[in-house]
C-alpha cells in the first residue's frame, strides 16, 4: 500500500511538471511571429514563454498568458522604425495589444479582423496610418473591441465596431487625415468619446441633437475639431450619465450665444470646457451653481459677458474657474474662495476693484502662474493694494469632550488654504499640531480632536511669507474626567474597572502629578491605583488597588484635570458568605462554626458574626475563612434553620438557612459520641456496630423468616427465646387516589440472605421488593447499616402508559405477642410538629424496636428529587400502619429502602396480654391481621405516644442523597435481576 501511494505521488508530480511545460509552450507559428516582431522592431525577447520581456530594461515589451497558457496580451515597444506584418492570427486568444513607437504603415488584417481582441492602443512619435491593408477601411469584424486609443493617427478613418466603450482618436497632422465623425459607435456601450482633429471631419451628415439619443451610458465627451461646423444646441440636452463635456475650436455658426440655464440639462456635469468657441452673450451666474459642477473653463471667448454675484462664495462648489480673455466685468466677492475654489484665472478680463480680504492671508506663491496646488491669477493693475492679514479667533469648542471627534474654531481672516495655516494646541505635556479642514472660508475651521486633555492654549499661524507669521491664540479646556461606576474590589486587593468619560485615549506608561488614579480614604491618605490600562478609549480603564477595607473617594486626573468636584465614593466589596463546613449546630452546646466566603478581612476586631440574631464571637479570620464560637442555645424554631450575617467595618453580608441546629426530636443527645446528625436524612448516622436514635445501642442476634408468596419478613430476637417478633410487609399502593392491594407475589431466592419479591400489574406496572438480612455492618448504594439488621427495598414502576402524581405506599408492622391495648409506640417527629415522622420505637420485654422513615426519594432515576413524608395512620395491639407519600409529579419510577434491627435494653416492659387471653390460649383483644385496607390511611395523619427505650428494632426508609458519597457495589441481587430480565426477554 505504501509503495502504491508513493507511485501515485510521483505520477502526480510528473503530470504537474508536464502540464506546466505544455502550458508554457508556444506553437511554431507563434514562435515565428514573435521572432518576426522582435526582429523588425529592434529588440530581443528574454525567452519565448509566458511572462517574457525584452532584454533591455528601458523597453516595455512583454508577453502575458491566461490561465490556460494561451497568449492573451502583447506589448511592443520598438527601438527602430518598424511596421507590423500580418502575423497576429498566430494568437487566437489575444485580447490586449499595446504598441509604442511602432511605425504602422497599413493596419494588417490579422488585427482589424481579430475576433477576440478587446484593447488596442498605439501611442507613438510616428503617425499611425489607420488605413487598412485591403483599402476597405472596415474594422467592424473586431466584435470584441472595447478600448481603442490611437495617437497620432493619419489616413482614412475606418468604420468601427459598435462594441466600443472607450474611444480615443487623436490626430496632430492637418494634411494627412481624412476624418469623419464616427456616428456608429454612439450606442449604449459607449462610455468615453475623445476625438481631436486638426481639421474638420469630412462628413455628409452634420451632428444633430439626436447624437446622444442612443449613448445612454456616455460619461465623457471631448470634441476638438478646428473649424468643425456644428450647432451649439446639439449639446443642450445631454445624457444624464454624462459628467464631462469639453468642446474646443468648433464653429457654432450663427448660434454662438450662450444659452440660458433653463435651456440645458447640465445638472450631472462635473467638468465643463467651452474654450475658443467664439461664443458671446451673457452667461447666467446660475451655471456656476450647478449642483455637481466642480471645474469650469470658458477661456478665449472675448465676447462672453459675465460677472460674480455676492452669493458666489456661499453657493458655488467650483474648485477651478478659468475665464481668461472674456468680457467679464465687476468686482470679486469678498468670500469668493469660501466654496472651495483653489484655481482662479481672471486675467484679460474687465474685473477689478478692491481685492477680497480672503486674499490677504495667502502667500505670494499662490499668485504665480507656476503654482501647482493653489493658483490665483489676476491683472494687478486693475486692483488695489493687498491688505494686512490679521487673523482673529473668537471662539472654539469649549469645553472639549472626549466624545467630540472635532474641534470647531471660529473667527475672522483665519486663512484660506490649509497648507498655509498652522494650528497647534499646547498643555502641560507639550504642543501638538492639529489636522484641520477649512469649513467656511476665513471664518470656520474644523480640526480633529487630538485628545491631549487638560487645558492650555490653541494657536493659529498664517503662513503667508510674513515674519513673524500673523497669528491668533485662545485658551482651550477639556472636560474634566467623570466616574460613572467602579466594579467592586475584594478586600485582599484586585483590579478595579472604572467607567466614565474623558479618560485617556490609550494606556499611559507613566504616572505623574498630572496623570494618575488614586483612592483617597477618610484620613486623607492617597492610595495609588497602579497598572492603569485603557480598555475603551476615553470611557473605560482598569487599575490595581492594594488590600484594604477603608473606602473613600476615587480620583482620576488627566493632564491636570480631575473629578474631585464630582467625587465618586468607593467602597471595597462587602463580605460575601458562600458556605459553611459546619452544617449542623448541636443543641445546648458551644460549637465552633466555620464560614467560607470572601472579603472577611484579617482583623478579628473589625469582624462581627451573627447567627439568627445571636452573637457568635469571631475566633479567627482571613479574607476567605472565619471561625466563630456559637454559645449554648436551645433549639430554635422553625426547623432549626439559621440565618448568618457577617459584618466587616460596617459592611455586611447575609445568607439565609446557612446552618441548621440539631433537632433533638430526631437527633437526641446530639447523636452522642458514636455518630453525627445528618440534616439531609433527618436522623443520626451511626458509626459501625452502633445504632439507635442517638447511636448509643448495639444490635443483638435475631432469626429471620422470609415469606413464601408475599413480601414479608419476620425478625425474632434470640435474646428472650423468641417470646417476641416483628413482621414487616407492603400492603398496597395508592395511584392518583386509587388504592391497589398487592396480594400475589412471586418470590425468588437470591442467596441465603436475600430474597426478591415481584408483583406485576397491567401495562407493565410492577413492584420489586428486595429483603436482605445483614450479618455484618456494611453499606449499599443507599446508606450504611449495622450488623444483625435487615433491609427492605422497594422499586416501583407505574407502567409504560402512565405516570403518577404523589404516589403513596402503605406498610404494616405486626408485633407478636398481640396486646390487649394499642401498642405504646413512640414517634420521632420534628420539634413542634405531629407529622412527618422520621422514626418510631417500641419496647417489648427486654427488646426495643426502632423505625426510621425517608425525607427524599429517587424519582425517575434522579437522586433526591422527591420530597417524602411518612405518618402513622393507625395502631392496635398487633400492628402499626405507616403511609409514605412521595411528593412529586409525573412519577414513573420510585425507589427507597428500609432496614430493621433489634437491641437489648435494661428497661423491661411486659406486654399487656393477660386480660385478653381466651381459655384456649388465643388472644381476643385484637383481630387477626388481614390485608384488607381501609380508607382512613389515605389521610396520612401522624400519631405519637411517648414511651421509654428497650431492645430496639430499627426500621428506616433511606433515600439516596447526593451528599452521601457511597460506591455502588455489584451485588448478587443485581446479577440475579439481570438474569431474570434476560429470561423474560426470551
Amino acid at each position: 500500500m505504501r509503495e502504491l501511494s508513493s507511485l501515485i505521488l510521483k505520477i502526480n508530480v510528473l503530470l504537474v511538471f508536464f502540464i506546466s511545460i505544455v502550458s508554457c509552450t508556444f506553437t511554431t507559428q507563434q514562435i515565428n511571429a514573435l521572432n518576426d516582431i522582435s526582429t523588425q522592431c529592434g529588440f530581443q525577447w528574454t525567452s519565448l514563454e509566458c511572462g517574457a520581456t525584452s532584454t533591455s530594461i528601458f523597453l516595455a515589451n512583454s508577453i502575458k498568458c491566461d490561465e490556460n497558457g494561451d497568449i492573451n496580451r502583447i506589448d511592443i515597444d520598438a527601438v527602430s522604425d518598424c511596421g507590423l506584418n500580418n502575423v497576429f492570427d498566430a494568437f487566437p486568444a489575444l485580447k490586449i495589444l499595446y504598441l509604442h513607437n511602432v511605425d504602422v504603415k497599413n493596419v494588417p488584417i490579422s488585427i482589424y479582423q481579430h475576433p477576440v481582441l478587446e484593447q488596442f492602443q498605439s501611442i507613438s512619435t510616428y503617425n499611425f496610418k489607420i488605413t487598412t491593408d485591403n483599402g476597405q477601411n472596415d474594422w467592424t469584424k473586431m466584435v470584441s473591441l472595447k478600448y481603442l486609443h490611437i495617437q497620432p493617427v493619419v489616413g482614412i478613418m475606418p468604420l468601427f465596431p459598435t462594441s466600443l466603450q472607450n474611444f480615443y482618436y487623436h490626430s496632430d497632422d492637418s494634411a494627412a487625415v481624412q476624418a469623419r465623425f464616427p456616428f456608429e459607435i454612439f450606442t449604449p456601450n459607449l462610455l468615453t468619446f475623445y476625438l481631436q482633429l486638426q481639421v474638420a471631419p469630412i462628413s455628409s451628415v452634420s451632428l444633430q441633437s439626436t447624437l446622444f439619443k442612443n449613448a445612454t451610458s456616455l460619461q465623457t465627451f471631448l470634441l476638438y475639431c478646428n473649424g468643425y461646423s456644428i450647432s451649439f444646441s446639439v449639446f443642450y440636452k445631454l445624457p444624464s450619465t454624462l459628467t464631462t463635456l469639453q468642446l474646443f475650436l468648433l464653429n457654432f455658426g450663427a448660434n454662438k450665444t450662450m444659452p440660458r440655464i433653463g435651456e440645458v440639462n447640465w445638472d450631472s456635469l462635473q467638468t465643463v470646457t467651452l474654450n475658443n468657441l467664439a461664443i458671446g452673450g451673457t452667461i447666467d451666474p446660475e451655471f456656476f451653481y450647478l449642483p455637481n459642477l466642480r471645474i469650469w473653463y470658458s477661456q478665449n471667448n472675448p465676447n462672453l459677458i459675465g460677472s460674480f454675484t455676492t452669493e458666489f462664495g456661499s453657493r458655488s462648489k467650483l474648485t477651478q474657474l478659468f475665464i481668461t480673455n472674456t468680457a467679464f466685468t465687476g468686482t470679486l466677492p469678498n468670500d469668493i474662495l469660501a466654496g472651495g475654489l483653489n484655481f482662479l484665472d481672471i486675467t484679460s478680463t474687465n474685473i477689478g476693484g478692491q481685492l477680497p480680504s480672503s486674499f490677504y492671508c495667502l502667500p505670494k506663491s499662490v499668485f504665480l502662474s507656476t503654482s501647482s496646488s493653489y493658483r490665483i491669477l489676476y491683472d494687478q493693475a486693475k486692483f488695489g493694494t493687498m491688505g494686512i492679514c490679521s487673523p482673529t479667533i473668537t471662539t472654539i469648542t469649549s469645553p472639549i469632550s472626549s466624545l467630540d471627534f472635532s474641534i470647531q474654531i471660529k473667527g475672522t481672516m483665519l486663512g484660506a488654504f490649509i497648507p498655509y495655516i498652522s494650528i497647534s494646541m499646547e498643555n502641560v505635556n507639550g504642543a501638538v499640531p492639529l489636522n484641520c479642514q477649512v469649513q467656511q472660508f476665513g471664518t470656520l475651521i474644523s480640526c480633529s480632536n487630538p485628545f491631549i486633555y487638560g487645558q492650555g492654549t490653541l494657536t493659529l499661524n498664517v503662513l503667508n511669507d510674513i515674519s513673524p507669521a500673523p497669528s491668533s491664540s485662545i485658551a482651550f479646556k477639556y472636560n474634566a474626567p467623570t466616574i460613572a461606576s467602579i466594579t467592586p474590589v475584594p478586600t485582599i486587593g484586585g483590579t478595579a474597572t472604572i467607567y466614565g468619560t474623558n479618560f485617556w485615549i490609550a494606556t499611559r506608561t507613566t504616572t505623574d502629578s498630572n496623570n494618575y488614579v488614586r483612592l483617597i480614604n477618610a484620613k486623607g491618605t492617597e492610595i495609588e491605583c497602579i497598572n492603569v490600562k485603557v480598555i475603551n478609549a476615553y470611557q473605560t480603564l482598569t487599575c490595581d488597588l492594594p488590600s484594604g477595607i477603608d473606602g473613600g473617594i476615587f480620583v482620576v486626573s488627566v493632564s491636570g484635570q480631575d473629578n474631585r468636584n464630582q467625587a465618586f465614593t468607593f467602597l471595597y466589596s462587602p463580605p460575601s458568605i458562600k458556605s459553611s463546613s459546619t452544617k449542623l449546630i448541636p443543641t445546648k452546646l458551644e460549637s465552633i462554626v466555620t464560614i467560607s466566603g470572601s472579603n472577611f478581612w484579617n482583623d478579628t476586631s473589625l469582624v462581627q458574626v451573627s447567627i439568627q440574631g445571636i452573637d457568635c464571637p469571631v475566633q479567627s479570620v482571613n479574607h476567605t475563612i472565619l471561625t466563630c464560637k456559637f454559645p449554648k442555645t436551645p433549639f430554635i424554631l422553625p426547623a432549626g434553620q439559621l440565618d448568618v450575617s457577617v459584618t466587616v467595618n460596617g459592611q455586611y453580608g447575609t445568607i439565609s438557612n446557612l446552618v441548621t441546629m440539631m433537632d433533638p426530636s430526631f437527633c437526641p443527645n446530639n447523636c452522642g459520641s458514636n455518630g453525627y446528625c445528618d440534616g439531609d436524612v433527618g436522623m443520626c448516622i451511626c458509626d459501625k456496630d452502633f445504632t439507635g436514635a442517638d447511636c448509643s445501642l448495639s444490635t443483638i442476634v435475631s432469626n429471620f423468616e422470609f415469606g413464601n408468596n408475599n413480601a414479608t419478613i419476620t425478625m425474632t430476637p434470640q435474646l428472650n427465646d423468641g417470646k417476641t417478633s416483628m413482621k414487616l410487609y407492603l400492603i398496597s399502593i395508592i395511584e392518583n387516589q386509587n388504592e391497589i392491594l398487592i396480594d400475589q407475589w412471586k418470590s425468588i431466592t437470591i442467596d441465603q440472605y436475600t430474597t426478591l419479591y415481584q408483583w406485576f400489574g397491567a401495562n407493565e406496572k410492577n413492584i420489586n421488593v428486595t429483603i436482605r438480612q445483614n450479618p455484618i455492618s456494611s453499606s449499599d448504594q443507599f446508606i450504611s447499616f449495622p450488623l444483625n439488621s435487615l433491609t427492605y427495598r422497594v422499586d416501583y414502576y407505574s407502567g409504560s402508559l402512565s405516570t403518577v402524581n404523589n404516589p403513596q405506599f402503605l406498610f404494616e408492622f405486626d408485633q407478636s405477642p398481640r396486646e390487649c391495648q394499642n401498642l405504646p409506640i413512640s414517634f420521632g417527629n420534628p420539634t413542634g410538629s405531629s407529622v412527618d415522622t422520621r422514626f418510631f420505637s417500641l419496647n417489648t420485654y427486654n427488646v426495643e424496636y426502632f423505625g426510621r422513615f425517608p425525607k427524599v426519594a429517587i424519582v425517575n432515576g434522579q437522586n433526591g428529587n422527591g420530597d417524602v413524608t411518612s405518618n402513622s395512620i393507625g395502631t392496635s395491639g398487633l400492628f402499626n400502619k405507616m403511609v409514605t407519600k412521595v411528593n412529586a409529579y409525573d412519577c414513573q419510577s420510585v425507589s427507597f429502602e428500609l432496614d430493621l434491627t433489634a437491641y437489648s435494653t435494661a428497661v423491661v416492659r411486659e406486654p399487656s396480654i393477660s386480660s385478653c387471653s381466651t381459655p384456649d390460649g388465643s388472644q381476643n383483644g385484637n383481630t387477626a391481621n388481614n390485608k384488607k385496607s381501609d380508607n382512613g390511611w389515605k389521610i396520612g395523619v401522624g400519631i405519637g405516644v411517648g414511651v421509654g427505650g428497650a431492645a430496639l428494632i430499627v426500621s428506616a426508609f433511606f433515600i439516596a442523597r447526593q451528599r452521601v458519597k457511597l460506591n455502588k457495589t455489584q451485588t448478587l441481587l443485581e446479577k440475579k435481576l439481570k438474569e431474570i430480565n434476560n429470561n423474560n426477554n426470551l
